[in-house]
């Protein structure tokens, strides 16, 4: 009797470490996980998911995650898994220095904040996130380029 407790036991533990296709390494206190559909979330350090499954997640960085949902725009969620920031974005980048490089389009990149402002326009080719206060862009010329956390051009 003791043998089929401890098998059951042991069955249901290898189920819940089978449950995810892939699992990263924990960033902030998360995880990102794939599921054997080929959807992702993020799970907590207890191996409780949070919030829902997407089409594509990213790490958390500075308390936001880039997720992507079926028609393949980007928006934030939260580590309560709430969005925060609307999936509105063909691309989004982790957010740096409290702001995070987006497009809506491809072609025109600029910068929002933790809420979701713009406060950087969409000015540019291609963005790259902050570090030390600059970013590395490219222009309307296709020339990089870095500015400021204004969006001056300082190099």
């Amino acid at each position: 009797m003791v043998l089929v407790a401890v098998f059951a036991i042991s069955t249901a533990a290898s189920a819940q470490t089978k449950k995810w296709a892939y699992q990263s390494d924990y960033e902030e206190g998360m995880a990102c996980v794939k599921d054997d559909q080929g959807k992702w979330g993020h799970i907590d350090e207890q191996g409780k998911l949070v919030g829902q499954m997407w089409r594509n997640v990213k790490y958390f960085q500075e308390g936001l995650a880039p997720v992507e949902n079926e028609d393949e725009l980007w928006g934030f969620v939260d580590k309560t898994g709430k969005l925060v920031i609307p999936c509105k974005y063909r691309s989004a980048a982790w957010f740096s220095e409290g702001l995070s490089a987006v497009t809506e389009n491809y072609n025109d990149y600029g910068y929002i904040d933790k809420t979701g402002k713009v406060v950087i326009p969409f000015n540019f080719k291609n963005a790259y996130s902050f570090e030390k206060g600059k970013a590395k862009v490219q222009d309307a010329d296709r020339q990089w380029r870095k500015i400021d956390k204004t969006g001056k051009y300082i190099e």
